[in-house]
């Protein structure tokens, strides 16, 4: 069995890796009912509203299925730019940190069973 100095280290560890994670779901209460936010970093207004068109796009260009955008203010972008724009979107919002945390704590739970064994 673990002494109480090792089951301190080993919550110490775990609560380190948590604090160090980036890109984690947030909770957020609403009307006593909890939520949790996710979030992408966007480098400005215009930015943001780039990254909205081209999901838009992108769904515009699913549902039109010839490849022409609906607005006429976007008949320059190619399908290929909005589609890879999106791309990189989601990629960023793969919870990457949150993944690693998770294999981490998964990892320091295997040894403490070990060791109890």
């Amino acid at each position: 069995m673990k002494t109480k100095k090792q089951q301190v280290k080993l919550l110490k560890e775990i609560h380190q890796l948590h604090q160090n994670l980036h890109g984690m779901l947030q909770p957020v209460t609403l009307r006593n009912t909890i939520y949790y936010q996710a979030s992408f970093l966007v480098k400005s207004n215009e930015d943001l509203i780039s990254q909205i068109s081209n999901l838009l796009e992108v769904c515009a260009l699913a549902l039109d299925g010839n490849g022409m955008l609906l607005s006429p203010s976007n008949q320059n972008v190619t399908k290929e730019d909005s589609v890879c724009r999106v791309l990189e979107m989601v990629l960023n919002l793969l919870p990457d940190a949150q993944m690693h945390y998770l294999d981490k704590l998964t990892e320091k739970f295997s040894e403490m069973e070990t060791k109890i064994d």
